[in-house]
């Protein structure tokens, strides 16, 4: 879809406060931020979509003071808590934080000795071959930081429909060769024909989950793994493009296609009608009480729910 936008980004910054806790010699707490960033960033659904602080408590791994700071950044885009360490430790950069491999030692030291603060600047600073001579640098690392750096930036990039899709069909070709592979198909914005996307949203069904993330992660055409679970597997291709592959039950086929498909207008007018009629549909299937009333194909849902089948190209806002 990607609907889970608030995930990646509240992940990021608890990493940054476990990076500068251990930076402050401070025991057991960069574990803990540590582990809370990887669940959150495992979640199938946007996390924002988990109601209050007793909801986000049920998470593993998220406690009292984790669960109010995700509240706090969907209230305010920010984690005071955050911010005063980043001032504590003289006004470190957040933005470079947030690039894979850079400790607040090498953050620290890119802003005193170059005043580099942004990713932009960083990237030229590379290119120009000004990091190689700092001390904790060499030649190797400063053109890692150029390739983790511009995944920053591809974060944020979008990609004409028409550039990926010979990507994206091979991907899903090879995927379906994947051996305990039983079902797998593209969903998202490329699914709904958007002419540009910004990630690929891949659902894939199997009964061994563990097998099959590894196979995936050993394919050639598989860049860099970024997230690998039992749910899910995240990874970038050649290109740059970010790819969600999320492994889900063949019961629950259609709701979790229906769900990862979108758009977020159109499920919510969906869920709605589903709520008139005393039921609830999520990504795992469309309940009355603990009854599964349709799950398996997303027509299913539609038939039960009295709609007739969106094309997926339809699904842009309302019913």
């Amino acid at each position: 879809m990607s609907d889970t936008g608030n995930n990646q980004a509240i992940a990021s910054k608890l990493n940054q406060i476990a990076a500068l806790l251990q930076e402050q010699n401070v025991a057991f707490k960069p574990a803990a931020y540590r582990k809370a960033a990887t669940v959150i960033e495992e979640l199938p659904r946007d996390v924002s979509t988990y109601g209050d602080e007793k909801e986000l408590k049920k998470l593993p791994g998220i406690g009292e003071a984790i669960a109010k700071k995700i509240l706090e950044y969907l209230e305010t885009g920010e984690m005071q808590f955050l911010v005063l360490l980043q001032a504590e430790q003289g006004g470190i950069s957040g933005e470079l934080m947030d690039i894979e491999g850079l400790g607040p030692k090498r953050v620290r030291q890119l802003q005193s000795e170059l005043g580099i603060a942004s990713v932009a600047q960083l990237v030229n600073a590379a290119k120009q071959g000004k990091l190689r001579d700092l001390p904790l640098w060499d030649e190797i690392l400063e053109k890692k930081m150029i390739e983790n750096a511009g995944r920053v930036q591809e974060r944020v990039k979008r990609f004409p429909r028409e550039e990926v899709k010979e990507d994206v069909n091979l991907l899903i070709k090879t995927l379906q060769k994947v051996q305990k592979v039983q079902r797998c198909a593209v969903a998202g914005s490329f699914r709904r024909e958007k002419e540009t996307v910004g990630d690929i949203d891949i659902l894939l069904v199997t009964t061994a989950a563990e097998e099959v993330s590894d196979a995936i992660a050993a394919l050639p055409i598989v860049r860099d793994i970024a997230v690998k679970g039992e749910k899910k597997i995240s990874f970038d291709l050649h290109n740059g493009l970010r790819v969600d592959v999320r492994l889900v039950k063949a019961d629950q086929w259609g709701a979790a296609l229906m769900y990862f498909t979108g758009s977020k207008e159109h499920n919510i007018a969906v869920r709605k009608v589903a709520i008139k009629k005393g039921w609830k549909l999520n990504e795992y299937g469309l309940f009355e009480g603990e009854k599964v009333i349709a799950s398996k194909e997303e027509n299913d849902i539609y038939d039960a729910l009295g709609l007739r089948f969106y094309e997926p190209k339809e699904r842009i806002d309302g019913l």
